[in-house]
């Protein structure tokens, strides 16, 4: 005999019984009770109409139950009107709506728990790698139990008084951690230990002491705070790391650890040394280049079975983001997809995740070796005057002027569904002073970058100084901003003709130039209806001389006297636009007008294309059918412009594929860079441009010893832990002491001299 699926039909009725008997029930179950967790229909539908009724601030009862149904044409397809009384007769109070609604949603559980089961079981059949499979299903169990947590109200007496205990802790330690310690009294100061689903980078070039400090980390937070680390280890096996955390911990020269030249005094702390780590919840696992997926899988199951409080990666670089140690093709790519993988699973986990990521040799590349924020950031940097696009504006501004701002949005490529969307801006700054390279397309696009600055081609992110000639980047197709209209079509067509064929310099009468009358009577006619009565347009035919046929003259002078500081009306308008003052080979299209929805930037494009735009069909040629359409323009600028907004028009994807045309040396400037969340990337130039690794990290910190560069330093033994992003507090920098033979770091107030 085939099972039912778990239900309770006479709870259900009781939930929208009691309902209807008392509207004002709703309140009790609304917030985790939905209408999918009905096994009917028919009460899946009833329950929806009162939810719609409660969210618009309706009684849900019997006559606005049946109404909102009839309208709907749901009225006969849940019962009638009959039904809805049963439903009244079948409960005679509402006193129990919450414990009936309770029995609905774990039966629905129990129901979706069956579905994620049978789904499970054809992941299983139709899944050929099995950690793939075992990943999809742990994620659908995962989603159940996230979906069925959920958190209540709590009174403030109750929250102040488990504030009490946190902060009668905090006080007899006289410290600000919050998060878990790092052990190290400055830079515990410095962010309040790590916190829950942060993603904190810490970079350095080899032999500086990654794996030491974060070893000694981990060592600090397990024995010292009892905190249990899960620590991934991809480049040393797990023996290795156990003689180091020894060494540390007995003080104990590693190499003699290594080669057994142990003193008979020695073996004492050995012993005592390892009774007292066997007591640490470390946990080691030293799978060589570990996929994202596998270290997901593990961490989750290691959390579940024994709680943790941190996960160390050593390092990032070595990690790989397919099963199996296949790599993808773009490394570059992949790295970045590692690091937004880590994020996502401290996010998961509510952990902190501690990831060492070795720097390029660029640093010693400069005078300065500190290493710096520029040196992790694989993206690269853009010049001062790069336009990036504004989508809530629906303008462009450059970067230099972004530097310092946040809660502002840019418009970014979802590369999960090729859609372009607004994203925030978490951070504009400067990054120094650096060569850049100008990059053109071929449809006249242009944007100066830094070498390694990467855009998008068809075989993945890509560096500016990796990309050839006749290669392909992706470019937005059109640049979708805001729809509130704010100026009037008839101000859009006198712009058009203004910027087309218009005269707006300084110390010369604002005119506008044609062959046609019918354009010039028009001209004067959109002024008038722009500026009433202020004006007086007049139009002026000059004589036919030789193969001219005349000229129309479109002037608009006011209607009252000027005076010092008191201008044109129509020359006042044009400057507040800044569209006053250029010459024909300087002229562009006001940001306000790429401010307008669709309708007002086809008016504009309709008087503009009327000034120098083309649009024919030549029997002569070869390609009758072959239409030739173009705007002719000296100015760059106006031609980008109008090239921009015919794809705002006409683009139906959201991505279109240019070719390059060149790559060439420009010159050394400021750079500037953006930090964007979610997509890491955004448009600028008109150019879909990349951020990746530092973007997904809520700190990163970097090792710096001068010894390494400098050997006659006075600062021997002295590692500067220096953290320069902290997305949640303040950047700065302490200093460490390093014990090399110990391959330990600790307070530099409080350490040992160093063993000989």
């Amino acid at each position: 005999m085939e099972k039912l699926l778990p239900q309770n039909i006479e709870a259900e009725c009781g939930v929208l019984g009691s309902i209807i008997i008392d509207p004002e029930a709703i309140v009790q179950i609304a917030d985790f009770l939905h209408a999918e967790d009905f096994y009917r229909d028919a009460h899946r539908i009833i329950y929806e109409v009162i939810l719609q009724l409660y969210e618009q601030h309706e009684p849900a009862d019997f006559i606005t139950i049946c109404d909102a149904l009839e309208r709907t044409n749901r009225l006969e397809q849940v019962g009638g009107a009959s039904y809805i009384t049963s439903l009244v007769n079948q409960v005679p109070t509402s006193g129990n709506v919450e414990y009936y609604g309770h029995i609905v949603e774990r039966t629905a559980l129990s129901r979706r728990l069956i579905h994620a089961a049978g789904q499970i079981a054809a992941i299983a059949y139709e899944e050929p790698n099995a950690e793939i499979a075992l990943d999809k299903a742990e994620q659908l169990i995962f989603n159940l139990s996230q979906r069925h947590a959920r958190a209540d109200f709590s009174a403030l007496r109750d929250i102040l008084g488990d504030y009490m205990v946190k902060l009668e802790q905090l006080n007899e330690r006289r410290g600000t951690i919050i998060g878990v310690p790092t052990g190290f009294t400055d830079l515990d100061r410095l962010t309040g230990g790590l916190q829950g689903s942060d993603l904190i980078i810490l970079a350095a070039r080899p032999a500086v002491g990654k794996t030491s400090f974060a070893l000694s980390l981990a060592h600090n937070s397990a024995s010292k705070y009892q905190r249990s680390v899960a620590v991934f280890s991809l480049e040393m096996s797990k023996e290795q790391l156990v003689q180091r955390i020894l060494s540390m911990d007995a003080g104990i020269d590693q190499q003699r650890l290594r080669t057994g030249w142990i003193e008979d005094d020695e073996w004492e702390r050995i012993v005592f040394s390892m009774e007292k780590l066997s007591e640490a919840n470390i946990w080691i696992d030293d799978t060589p280049g570990i996929s994202t997926l596998e270290m997901r899988s593990k961490a989750r199951r290691l959390h579940a079975e024994h709680g943790i409080d941190l996960i160390v990666v050593d390092y990032l670089q070595l990690m790989h983001s397919e099963i199996g140690g296949k790599r993808n093709e773009n490394r570059v790519q992949e790295v970045s997809e590692i690091s937004r993988n880590l994020k996502g699973l401290a996010r998961e986990l509510n952990v902190p995740i501690l990831a060492l990521a070795q720097l390029s040799r660029t640093v010693e590349s400069r005078q300065s070796k500190v290493p710096q924020l520029s040196d992790l950031r694989e993206s690269g940097c853009l010049a001062g005057d790069t336009p990036v696009y504004l989508p809530d504006e629906g303008i462009s501004r450059p970067i230099a002027e972004l530097v310092g701002k946040t809660g502002f949005r840019v418009l970014a490529l979802n590369t999960e569904t090729w859609q372009l969307e607004p994203c925030p801006v978490t951070n504009a700054f400067a990054t120094g002073r650096k060569p850049v390279f100008k990059m053109t397309t071929r449809l006249g696009r242009t944007i100066r970058a830094t070498a390694n600055h990467k855009f998008l081609t068809i075989n993945g992110w890509k560096r500016l100084d990796e990309l050839a000639k006749d290669e392909h980047i992706a470019v937005p197709r059109c640049l979708p901003g805001p729809m509130q209209a704010t100026m009037s079509d008839d101000e859009l067509a006198l712009l058009g003709h203004l910027i087309g064929d218009g005269c707006t310099l300084p110390n010369h009468a604002t005119q506008y130039t044609t062959v046609d009358q019918d354009l010039a009577e028009l001209v004067c006619n959109v002024a008038s209806k722009t500026f009433g009565d202020r004006i007086a347009p007049r139009i002026q035919r000059d004589e036919p001389k030789g193969r001219n046929g005349g000229w129309y003259q479109a002037f608009f002078p006011p209607s009252f006297q000027l005076t010092h500081r008191v201008y044109n009306p129509v020359a006042q308008w044009l400057r507040e636009m800044d569209a006053y003052g250029y010459r024909s080979y300087e002229k562009s299209v006001p940001l306000k007008v790429f401010a307008q929805p669709k309708q007002g930037i086809a008016v504009f494009l309709r008087h503009l294309w009327s000034t120098d735009g083309h649009a024919s069909c030549d029997p002569n040629t070869t390609y009758r059918s072959m239409p030739r359409i173009f705007y002719a323009t000296s100015s760059p600028q106006l031609a980008t412009a109008v090239q921009s907004q015919q794809l705002l028009l006409l683009a139906q994807s959201d991505v279109y594929w240019d070719k390059i045309i060149a790559v060439e040396s420009d010159r050394e400037e400021e750079v500037y860079d953006l930090t964007v969340d979610y997509t890491h990337n955004f448009i600028a130039s008109n150019i879909i441009c990349h951020n990746s690794l530092e973007q997904d990290a809520d700190i990163v910190m970097f090792i710096y010893r001068d010894e390494v560069y400098n050997p006659e330093t006075e600062r021997k033994n002295i590692a500067d832990i220096i953290v320069a992003k902290h997305r949640n507090g303040p950047v700065g920098e302490v200093s460490l002491f390093f014990q090399a033979s110990q391959t330990r770091f600790s307070d530099l107030e409080v350490s040992p001299p160093t063993e000989e």
